[in-house]
């Protein structure tokens, strides 16, 4: 993401990115479902179940996060003069618009994964049986999710890289690979932590669309105790800090090698 580009070149770059990173991680989203929705994980091709509608949704998911990140930091430069508390707003409100996106799409993600049924019939059993209002569920955590996740890789990731930079330059290069996934492991550490609770109370609640969300979530916290939320932290933080390395590094390969060829 760049804030010198304008807002479809910052889209086409987080879908860019996006695909890239859906492809090679998805199969960490379906274990990190299934340990906290409670299911296993039936066969190997089992893995990538959902993978057409997350990469699908993850497009414009990213594109929104990527291009709202850029827009808001530019309209805000009046407002907040500090760089990193303008990245620091520009991206939380990105995050959370996109969160409108994955909610819904995630919802069938859960389903499709836990019934090892495809899209359509998730969302027709989902439709007919609770109405279409229930495919918003999980929504609101997802936006606070997503607010946090997007404040990672956008602001966070590349502030500890310039920390690295200058505060050991004999050890951390500009443009480095060691600089890059040094920041994205300490980043995406840090935004897995705090944003995971969101993201279990969001995947218990789309795997049981049959029950009300309060009382589900209290009845399992009351079962396993706070661990519950963080059920799943593993795969999730690992796919997190992947991620942030490839939303990274697509990010420099688009400016310096895509953006050149296509920018007129």
């Amino acid at each position: 993401m760049s804030t010198d580009l304008s807002i479809y070149h910052n889209a086409q770059m987080g879908s860019f990115a996006s695909t890239v990173e859906v492809l090679l991680q998805h199969p960490l989203i379906t274990h990190k479902n299934s340990i906290q929705s409670n299911y296993k994980i039936s066969s190997l091709r089992h893995i990538y179940k959902g993978v057409g509608i997350n990469a699908i949704t993850m497009g414009p998911l990213t594109a929104v996060q990527f291009a709202g990140f850029g827009y808001f930091n530019n309209i805000t430069k009046n407002i907040f003069k500090q760089e990193h508390h303008r990245s620091i707003i520009s991206s939380t409100i990105a995050g959370a618009l996109s969160g409108l996106i994955a909610g819904p799409a995630e919802l069938f993600i859960v389903q499709q994964q836990k019934h090892n049924n495809k899209f359509l019939e998730s969302y027709r059993n989902v439709r007919n049986k609770y109405g279409i209002s229930r495919c918003f569920r999980g929504t609101l955590p997802c936006i606070f999710r997503e607010s946090i996740y997007t404040c990672g890789y956008c602001s966070l990731t590349p502030l500890i890289e310039q920390k690295l930079i200058n505060y050991s330059p004999n050890h951390f290069k500009q443009k480095s690979i060691k600089t890059s996934l040094t920041a994205s492991i300490v980043a995406g550490l840090v935004s897995g932590s705090v944003s995971h609770p969101f993201d279990t109370i969001k995947t218990y609640t789309q795997s049981h669309v049959n029950k009300k969300p309060k009382p589900l979530i209290k009845n399992a916290i009351k079962k396993e105790g706070i661990s519950f939320l963080f059920k799943g932290i593993i795969p999730r933080s690992i796919r997190i800090v992947g991620t942030f390395f490839i939303f990274n590094e697509c990010s420099k390969f688009y400016i310096n090698s895509i953006y050149p060829l296509i920018k007129n």
